[in-house]
């Protein structure tokens, strides 16, 4: 297949949507750097099932809130034997805080995980595809980072992932103007898509309807925004947004809460 020699790097992709999106993407015949912090079971047995589908399948551990680990990630990334050409920016940090009662730490976890790494990531890969352009290697990357439709209906809750979501989204519009020589950078805003830890089938129903349309996005939804960015070769700085409309009219707290 065409792709095959080009790999993208999907962080947090050992399981939940991460891992939907790289079994999508190897179905699509891309090569897939797997990215983990701590699940590193859950990773071999994701990479184990690409790979018995035919995937060309690497994994890679880093913490991202440990900038060395960013950079090791990266040296790796720049040399293995498929070349990397494309960056989804998955992983999230997410943790319950409000604006009173938020910490240091936790709104540092949140932006290094959320906001930094993804901002060191976006620009190592700019700088490996302009190198590969000039070796006519590669002409052109992109960069897809998941966000959050959150951040078009605010309410108070999550006070410091909200922020880190909100500086992503800033990331995403400076980038595709800082690297419009050699990446197209665009976003997904999903709403509820998947349920949470500790939450129960009806109240994960009860939350996805909690919309306009009375249905939130769905993970095929976001498999066809990922193909429809990657495809779209005219498209940059763009974020599509599944919420299901809840962003036109946002609760007064969050629909997890």
């Amino acid at each position: 297949m065409k792709n095959k020699n080009k790999t993208i790097l999907v962080t947090a992709s050992a399981k939940r949507l991460g891992k939907v999106i790289a079994t999508d993407l190897v179905k699509f015949g891309w090569s897939v750097a797997i990215h983990y912090n701590k699940s590193k079971q859950l990773a071999e047995e994701t990479a184990n099932d690409l790979t018995k589908i035919g995937g060309n399948v690497t994994l890679f551990q880093a913490d991202l809130t440990k900038n060395s680990d960013v950079e090791k990630l990266i040296y790796n990334l720049e040399n293995s034997k498929s070349t990397w050409s494309g960056l989804i920016n998955n992983a999230g940090y997410f943790n319950y805080d409000s604006g009173t009662n938020f910490d240091i730490k936790n709104l540092n976890d949140h932006m290094s995980v959320n906001f930094m790494a993804p901002t060191i990531l976006t620009k190592a890969l700019a700088n490996f595809t302009l190198k590969m352009k000039k070796e006519r290697k590669n002409k052109q990357g992109f960069v897809i980072n998941i966000l959050d439709a959150k951040i078009f209906g605010l309410n108070p809750d999550y006070y410091s992932y909200t922020l880190s979501k909100q500086a992503m989204y800033g990331l995403t519009k400076m980038s595709a103007l800082s690297y419009s020589a050699c990446l197209r950078v665009n976003g997904i805003a999903p709403g509820i898509t998947l349920s949470a830890p500790g939450q129960d089938e009806k109240q994960f129903k009860k939350s996805h309807k909690n919309n306009l349309l009375k249905s939130s996005s769905t993970t095929e939804e976001i498999l066809d925004a990922v193909q429809l960015l990657i495809k779209s070769k005219s498209m940059t700085g763009h974020v599509i947004l599944l919420d299901g409309g809840a962003h036109l009219a946002p609760p007064r707290r969050d629909v997890g809460l």
